[in-house]
């Protein structure tokens, strides 16, 4: 009677998966060792992924239009990537540390007007009974207090600070590694299966590659177009509106960029929250201008550049923000939707081999 129905068939799924989850969450010890690892190879592995994406069309135009051999072309990106790095380092960490501190400072200094905002506010009839005064001293905003939750939430000790610089060591060591071996054999590994592993492919599934593989490289390759078109013109409308540390909010602003909806707001607060202490005009007219950008790029530049490589529906994309940004963070949110869309078209798949094993069947 129930092993037809469609409703007790999920609900076993759900609480099968619950299950799971649970008994997992009860072998963190078994399971933590090997999380670090991934977690030590999963960083460095998306680093090179993401630049394979970006610089591989590069490489692939060289061959095609200038008949360059592929190796050549490999050297062109690294040397461009040094190059780059180089230039950032020397032209820019400089300014971005100053940026950094002086935007820390600024922050520091914009906290009292608040709390004095907050005061004049708590004084006014219609605000007497909200008792506001009392609820901003509970949140503990003064900078004293912040400074000292953020240095009790650094690890300062020597183990921590090894750990720490062995990871960046291992990220810059295996990333560039792993970029040379995918720009090297990557365009060979379909070609390859479908010799190999996959001569006899009943199911297709390196159409399904195919498909996985497309779908990535249109969306690496279109969001890095965008954020930089992004950071170009926020870029030039702060320093045009002589907002201070530009460089450093433009940046900000291109990366949350990737999180979509909620990306453009989270990028325009930090400047909101710098400029509107001094100067709230020029805060609001900092955030039209941002809104206008925004709005251009989400209803001309993006849908042309990345076009429709992530189909999924705007509520769908609004959960995963808000599940994978809770257990994630700002991470998590930017490779929610890429990572999502993968899933999505494994599933499809896998569906559809069932339903064409159905209807074999009938």
């Amino acid at each position: 009677m129930f092993k037809n129905n469609k409703l007790f068939f999920w609900t076993v799924e759900i609480l099968a998966i619950a299950s799971l989850i649970f008994i997992l969450t009860k072998l963190d010890f078994l399971f933590k060792p090997i999380g670090s690892l991934f977690a030590t190879v999963f960083i460095p592995f998306l680093i090179a992924g993401f630049l394979y994406y970006a610089f591989n069309p590069l490489i692939e135009l060289l061959q095609k239009k200038f008949k360059i051999k592929r190796s050549l072309g490999i050297f062109i990106v690294f040397i461009i990537l040094i190059g780059l790095v180089v230039f950032m380092v020397v032209s820019f960490v400089p300014t971005i540390i100053n940026q950094l501190t002086g935007l820390v400072n600024a922050t520091a200094n914009a906290i009292p007007d608040i709390q004095k905002w907050v005061e004049e506010l708590a004084q006014r009839k219609e605000f007497r009974d909200l008792n506001i005064e009392e609820a901003f001293q509970k949140l503990n905003l003064s900078y004293s207090s912040i400074l000292k939750n953020v240095l009790n939430g650094v690890t300062l000790s020597l183990n921590g600070m090894l750990s720490t610089i062995t990871r960046v060591g291992l990220i810059l060591v295996l990333a560039p590694i792993l970029l040379y071996y995918m720009l090297r054999d990557g365009h060979k590994l379909l070609p390859t299966l479908k010799k190999t592993i996959l001569k006899d492919d009943k199911y297709n599934i390196t159409g399904l590659l195919e498909t996985l593989n497309d779908t990535m490289s249109r969306y690496i390759l279109g969001s890095a177009i965008d954020c930089s078109i992004i950071f170009i013109f926020v870029f030039i409308g702060y320093l045009v509106m002589g907002i201070p540390y530009a460089f450093l909010l433009a940046t900000f602003s291109a990366i949350t960029n990737l999180i979509p909806y909620l990306g453009p707001y989270i990028g325009m607060a930090p400047m909101v929250l710098v400029v509107a202490a001094d100067d709230w005009k020029k805060a609001v007219v900092a955030v039209i201008y941002v809104a206008v950008v925004q709005q251009i790029d989400g209803n001309f530049i993006y849908p042309k550049v990345v076009g429709n490589a992530m189909k999924i529906h705007p509520v769908t994309i609004m959960l995963l923000m808000l599940v994978v940004g809770n257990l994630y963070g700002l991470v998590g949110m930017i490779i929610a939707v890429p990572a999502y869309s993968l899933i999505k078209e494994v599933v499809k798949f896998i569906a559809n081999i069932f339903e064409e094993k159905k209807k074999a069947k009938a």
